[in-house]
């Protein structure tokens, strides 16, 4: 037999195995509901309906991942197993491209590719951090999508330089440049790409062990790396404006806190550069631990920003990172090439564009992990090998170790990945392991209302508010205070819950949320002129909101004002996204019917059913309108289906009967 051939077929059905094996411990997640910015960036995110790929071409820097989402909309709704199903297949196809770069890793103290492949890809498909990026919907989409194109451009690199003819060489500058524009364009952290071609070329492509050599090889492709370079940074100027680009090399970056993401005790309101900057040693060493011990991981941290580098928890982690260079400088002054100097070298180009000074309103992600995780997990696998070899029995070790670290693997990463599963179990993972932060209870205490416990959900919100006044600005993060005031309305404490909103309008008057919030209380207290005032002004600081729309036709609809009530519930059905599309297709068909507007009456009986096929009171209104219509046959079906749901209903029989 070819030993090429044996080869290729082992390689292909140890990979299809890994990738079953991941898609078997992701496979009981498809069906978990969007959490966290999943909800406002695809379940929420109204722009999707109407976007096209023509007006989202070059828009943005994340303008393929949007695009994504509209092809996901448009065919399948955003379903969140569809959505997820995606990402995992993304991470599954990521997976195989690191495992194709290990196989044509070469070095003197690598004997045999295929276990380094092997278990660096069972690492990067199976380790527990890899969860956020896979189970957090859009950032999966987003580093996923960017790590792919990133890889393939590096791979696209490998096959050009592999070229033997003119046409070739065309063809894979022609998959460069493609996929570095694709990479460019799914996200910032594209721009590393050209880093780690330069990475892959030194430590992968040239030869001899003098580095006067290797800088030879590397400048005979000097006008390839300016052309990847002025690509790649042309492009990000295009996108981010060359404004962002000279606040940012002159230090003059300034960034507002994100909503409910106070990273500091001080009076300050902005994250400064500096700040930002200092605070990143902890961060970065944080990144590194979390691969060796990922059993304290979360998705929010209550983290805050260092104010003075003689901080203890600024200068350690700086010590320990001019160590970790030290350590790179020392490595290849032993061997140019030297395999752990690969990976930590890969891992701080991955790392640094976001951990260094380029501020942003988190301070720490793991998801930003994802691709920098190669790295480490390509040094794991290296001394993995390079220590079983020594053993006798290597193979049987080597099949044992296997073994273990997928059962391990596995278990950890399934274990880690329920807290997807539910808001409630989200959000209690993030309350446990960032105990000072606000949005976590505020967040928490919502997963609770939504669970039918409007009484048990306001302490959580009164600590959220608790950890908010402990700050110096107290009316940062006025969401704990909204959601206080529903759980208030939700266990009929009115009064109580009119009075809080009414104090927080006070300070802030142009909430939208307030506004809205208080005039559906003062709805609900059929105080009908306060609350349209109120509904009125929600609507002029956010046009759009279906919610809003909704309240304020209900509002007319109880006045029996019907054509400014059907303005209104038409705009928000037909227009916008809100939560309680049943309950307003419901009264738009109602008043509809009122003011004789047949068809638009069946199209929101018709959407109502598609929510609720067992809404009874939807077929029988929708019998009724093809009665008025006259369509006998079709009112006598809408009258069949209320009898397979109730086949004692009397109305339903009666006017069934008369139909016949």
């Amino acid at each position: 037999m070819d030993m090429k051939k044996f080869n290729q077929s082992k390689y292909f059905i140890t990979y299809c195995i890994l990738a079953l094996i991941t898609f078997i411990v992701y496979l009981p997640s498809l069906p978990y509901p969007f959490q966290f910015d999943d909800l406002s960036n695809i379940l929420n995110y109204t722009k999707l309906k109407s976007a096209t790929f023509n007006n989202l071409f070059l828009a943005h820097s994340r303008w393929l991942c949007t695009w994504l989402n509209t092809l996901l909309y448009h065919f399948f709704d955003s379903r969140p197993e569809i959505c997820r199903l995606v990402n995992i297949l993304i991470h599954i196809t990521n997976g195989s491209l690191i495992f194709w770069l290990c196989l044509k890793f070469k070095h003197k103290t690598i004997k045999q590719n295929y276990y380094l492949a092997t278990i660096t890809s069972l690492f990067f498909l199976l380790h527990p951090v890899q969860t956020q990026t896979v189970s957090y919907v859009i950032q999966g989409q987003l580093e996923g999508l960017c790590s792919f194109f990133i890889l393939l451009t590096i791979i696209s690199f490998w096959y050009y330089h592999q070229a033997k003819t003119i046409g070739a060489k065309i063809l894979g500058l022609s998959f460069i440049a493609s996929c570095l524009f694709n990479a460019t364009s799914t996200k910032e952290i594209g721009i590393i790409t050209p880093f780690l071609i330069l990475l892959v070329d030194w430590f992968w492509l040239t030869t001899g062990e003098n580095l006067v050599i290797i800088l030879r090889q590397l400048k005979s492709k000097a006008w390839l790396y300016l052309a990847l370079f002025s690509a790649t940074f042309g492009i990000y100027v295009y996108y981010l404006n060359p404004a962002f680009f000279w606040k940012l090399f002159t230090g003059n970056q300034q960034l507002v806190f994100n909503s409910g993401n106070l990273l500091t005790n001080s009076d300050a309101t902005i994250i400064t550069q500096y700040q930002f900057f200092i605070s990143q040693f902890k961060v970065i060493c944080h990144y590194f631990a979390i691969f060796i011990w990922p059993f304290n991981i979360c998705v929010e941290y209550d983290w805050q920003l260092c104010t003075s580098f003689w901080q203890p928890n600024c200068y350690v982690p700086f010590l320990g990172l001019i160590i970790l260079v030290l350590l790179i400088f020392y490595l290849l002054k032993k061997d140019l090439r030297h395999p752990i100097a690969f990976g930590l070298i890969w891992f701080l180009i991955c790392i640094l564009p976001r951990s260094s000074f380029v501020a942003s309103g988190e301070l720490l992600v793991d998801y930003k992990t994802y691709l920098a995780s190669f790295g480490l997990f390509f040094i794991f696998a290296y001394l993995i090998n390079l220590l079983v070899n020594k053993c006798k029995k290597s193979k049987l070790i080597k099949t044992c170790l296997l073994i273990l670290l997928t059962n391990l693997l596995a278990i950890f990463t399934y274990q880690r990945n329920l807290i997807w599963s539910s808001a409630t179990n989200f959000w209690y993972d993030v309350i446990c392991n960032a105990p000072n932060k606000a949005r976590g209870f505020n967040n928490y205490g919502m997963a609770v209302l939504d669970s039918g416990k409007p009484g048990d959900a306001i302490n959580y919100f009164k600590r959220a508010i608790e950890l908010n006044k402990s700050t110096k600005i107290e009316n940062f993060y006025w969401a704990p205070y909204q959601n206080l005031a529903n759980a208030y309305a939700l266990t009929n404490q009115i009064d109580l819950a009119i009075e809080l909103i009414k104090n927080g309008l006070k300070i802030n008057p142009n909430n939208y949320i307030l506004n809205n919030n208080l005039g559906a209380l003062l709805l609900h207290q059929q105080n009908y002129q306060d609350s349209i005032k109120y509904l009125n002004l929600a609507l002029e600081l956010k046009p759009d909101s279906g919610q809003t729309l909704y309240t304020l036709g209900k509002a007319y609809f109880t006045i029996n004002q019907l054509e400014k009530a059907w303005l209104y519930l038409d705009k928000a059905c037909m227009q916008t996204h809100m939560d309680r599309v049943e309950a307003a297709c419901m009264l738009y068909a109602e008043v509809s019917i009122k003011l004789q507007k047949l068809d638009n009456a069946i199209w929101a009986l018709k959407r109502a059913l598609k929510i609720n096929p067992s809404n009874i009171n939807a077929l029988l209104n929708l019998a009724g309108v093809y009665y008025l219509k006259q369509d006998y046959p079709a009112s006598k079906s809408y009258y069949q289906q209320v009898l397979l749901l109730e086949p004692n209903h009397s109305f339903a029989q009666t006017k069934l009967a008369a139909i016949t």
